[in-house]
């Protein structure tokens, strides 16, 4: 029996239906079906597989993937280990009449650095043991499995914003032109920190001037209302809608403080965004996740000496890109008076 088929083919399915309905339908153990026959027996053990695979996608389902608004995803299972990839500067393309005889002038993408691209393997185990069977403990088979979802969600969040906040910024001399010019260089550019000027809608003002194009903003739970009290009260004497409200009313917030995983008595943690500070960020042209495959579940025998019945274990082949330098970057600002 192909256990590795048999997840891949219920992963498959669990992403078409949450794709299509938003949520999961529940899934029961056939009736008179104990944990060691399943377990114990082939019949068993694609329904367990199924079992573990169903739970670890429920898992995922309580922690949401806050990145998705920022970085544009490219699956293909035959991406190399190594690759090469280019950051795009300004898309240029003009609209010119066509004359008879005449050719259409074709569009450029400007130049942009290069990158290269390593994917890694993520992997984690779970086990077990012999008590789920003796007792028949259904719930913890359940339970299991939902923190591993959650623990390869946290993950992905870590992997894919971790780049940004830890991220070099530097405020570069002359002014805001001279920050917005050294944001958008396609040489030697540098991702920009804006320094707090008297308040936090004028220094969202400035920010704007450096990244007119970012249009998400990732910041620290705490600083949540403050931000929104800024731009609900950028008016204009006559009461219209200041620049600021024009350009982030709409913008997409995305609060992540971080998160903490616990394995055996060892805390692993992951760093959010500092209190004080935001990011403004103009998505998906230069942050790119690049997935050779998703969560891939599989089991196996388990270790006779430690009771141990079976074991089960995920992983994933992904590599992930942030450009932070260009005018589909990233900047940091700076809202602490």
């Amino acid at each position: 029996m192909n256990i590795r088929k048999i997840g891949e083919e219920v992963a498959d399915t669990l992403v078409k239906e949450m794709q299509e309905t938003g949520k999961l339908s529940p899934v029961k153990f056939e009736d008179n079906v104990t944990i060691k026959e399943m377990i114990g027996t082939d019949d068993g053990a694609r329904e367990f597989i199924e079992k573990v695979t169903y739970d670890a996608f429920s898992g995922r389902e309580n922690v949401p993937l806050l990145y998705k608004d920022i970085y544009s995803t490219l699956t293909d299972a035959n991406f190399p280990k190594t690759m090469t990839v280019k950051e795009f500067g300004p898309v240029q393309t003009v609209f010119l009449e066509k004359l008879e005889g005449g050719e259409v002038k074709f569009g450029s993408l400007g130049s942009g650095p290069e990158k290269t691209v390593s994917f890694k393997t993520w992997a984690a185990g779970i086990e077990y043991d012999e008590d789920i069977v003796e007792w028949n403990q259904t719930w913890r088979v359940s339970d299991i499995g939902v923190s591993f979802g959650e623990s390869y969600n946290k993950l992905l969040n870590h992997l894919h914003l971790n780049p940004i906040i830890s991220g070099s910024y530097v405020t570069t001399g002359g002014g805001l032109a001279a920050q917005k010019a050294k944001q958008e260089s396609t040489t030697n550019g540098a991702a920009q920190l804006i320094a707090y000027d008297t308040s936090i809608a004028k220094t969202l003002t400035n920010a704007l001037q450096v990244l007119p194009r970012g249009s998400v903003v990732l910041h620290n739970s705490f600083d949540a209302f403050a931000l929104q009290n800024a731009i609900a009260g950028d008016l204009m004497p006559d009461l219209t809608a200041g620049p600021v409200k024009k350009s982030l009313s709409n913008a997409k917030f995305i609060a992540y403080d971080g998160e903490t995983v616990e394995v055996g008595g060892k805390t692993y943690s992951y760093g959010g965004v500092a209190q004080g500070y935001i990011y403004l960020l103009a998505p998906k042209v230069n942050f790119k996740e690049y997935i050779k495959h998703d969560l891939r579940v599989d089991s196996g025998d388990g270790d006779l000496s430690r009771l141990v019945l079976t074991q089960v274990v995920g992983r994933a082949r992904r590599a992930q890109v942030a450009g932070l330098s260009g005018a589909y970057g990233a900047i940091k600002i700076d809202i602490a008076s």
